[in-house]
């Protein structure tokens, strides 16, 4: 039984990385990545493991013109600040935030709702 599930998920994660590479991420997409890696490097929301979005960001980053580094950049930033200082209600909002619309970037395995082939 075990090694049916292993070889499920084997199969499955194989055609995930084949469909993901065949994909174009829009900038608007690609900024949002970057809003949540900084949501997770955020201290004050409790610091995630980034490496999944890193390698994503790295990744997609050759592709885009310099305007859209340059804010993504400043989204990674702006993010990670406005998460260490929330509190209350605004830390949980950008803790729901980061649970939910972020997961697939933190998971390193862009849904199709995140993946748009127009930008």
């Amino acid at each position: 039984m075990n090694k049916i599930i292993v070889a499920t998920v084997v199969a499955v994660s194989a055609l995930a990385g084949a469909a993901q590479a065949g994909t174009t991420v829009s900038n608007l997409d690609f900024l949002k990545a970057a809003r949540c890696r900084g949501l997770a490097a955020s201290e004050g929301l409790g610091k995630l493991d980034t490496a999944n979005i890193d390698a994503f960001l790295k990744q997609e980053t050759g592709d885009r013109d310099l305007p859209i580094r340059v804010s993504a950049n400043n989204k990674i930033v702006g993010a990670q600040k406005e998460g260490d200082k929330a509190e209350g209600a605004k830390k949980e909002k950008l803790l729901a935030e980061r649970s939910s619309a972020c997961s697939a970037w933190l998971s390193g395995a862009p849904t199709g709702a995140a993946v748009n082939t127009a930008n």
